[in-house]
């Protein structure tokens, strides 16, 4: 949720410091929690004392934790704790830029950097008529704005989408693979 949305429903907003402080420890009692029996947590924003989670979820370490964001105290708990990340409204030289922070970062972790799955969201805009434009469009538009260590797009497509949109997105990840 964006912090407009947050507060429309009467939640505070914290400094993005506090917030990225409260992921990382969140992410980290969870992780304990899907591995452990009895979790005692101590941190600045988060405390638990003897919590259990039952039952445990069936991924023998968890389910993967995805982190989205821009921000590079983001991509330092993305290094640090998440599976994958995902990033939108940048152009190519941003993202080249928030990769080669998010990697070493990785490094710094004795993570590989390949190891954080990457996705993109954003909108899909280009619709002309015709199937074999409509594909073409699409894949010109993701490559745009991905890179090329992008494995997932979550899209969002104009009002006036139809069958022949989604069809034509699918054609055009396929061809991207």
């Amino acid at each position: 949720m964006s912090i407009p949305e947050l507060r429309s429903y009467g939640y505070q907003s914290p400094p993005l410091d506090k917030r990225v402080l409260l992921l990382r420890e969140t992410i980290m009692v969870l992780k304990a929690m899907w591995t452990g029996n009895d979790v005692s947590f101590r941190g600045k924003m988060v405390n638990l004392s003897h919590a259990i989670c039952q039952p445990k979820p069936k991924q023998e370490s968890g389910p993967p934790i995805w982190v989205g964001g821009r921000h590079r105290s983001l991509l330092d708990v993305t290094a640090e704790l998440a599976d994958g990340w995902n990033y939108w409204g940048v152009s190519k030289e941003n993202l080249r830029a928030l990769e080669r922070y998010l990697y070493p970062k990785c490094s710094e972790m004795h993570r590989p950097p390949g190891s954080i799955t990457e996705s993109w969201s954003g909108k899909i805009s280009t619709l002309p008529p015709g199937k074999n434009e409509l594909v073409e469009n699409i894949k010109e538009e993701l490559k745009s704005q991905t890179g090329e260590e992008t494995s997932y797009f979550i899209c969002s497509f104009p009002v006036r989408a139809d069958r022949k949109t989604y069809e034509g997105f699918a054609e055009a990840v396929k061809s991207l693979a």
